[in-house]
C-alpha cells in the first residue's frame, strides 16, 4: 500500500508540474495528475482504515486471588 501512495503523490507532482510549464502537455497531463492524487488519497484512506484483530486474550483463573478478598 505504501509504494502506491509514494507513485501516486511523485507521479501526480510531476505531471502538475510538467503541465505548468508544458502547454501543450497540459490537456493530457492534468487529468492524470488528478487520477493519481485521488488514487494517492484512496489509497491513503484505505490504509488508515485497515481493521486489525485483537489479540486473543488468555483466560486466567484467578479464583484464588479473589478468595483471599471475600
Amino acid at each position: 500500500m505504501s509504494w502506491i501512495k509514494i507513485i501516486g503523490f511523485y507521479s501526480g507532482v510531476g505531471l502538475f508540474v510538467l503541465s505548468y510549464f508544458d502547454a501543450e502537455a497540459r490537456s493530457l497531463a492534468m487529468p492524470f495528475a488528478i487520477v493519481c492524487i485521488m488514487v494517492m488519497f484512496i489509497t491513503h484512506l484505505m490504509d488508515s482504515l485497515k481493521v486489525i484483530e485483537a489479540p486473543i486474550e488468555e483466560i486466567v483463573d484467578n479464583s484464588e486471588h479473589l478468595k483471599k478478598y471475600r
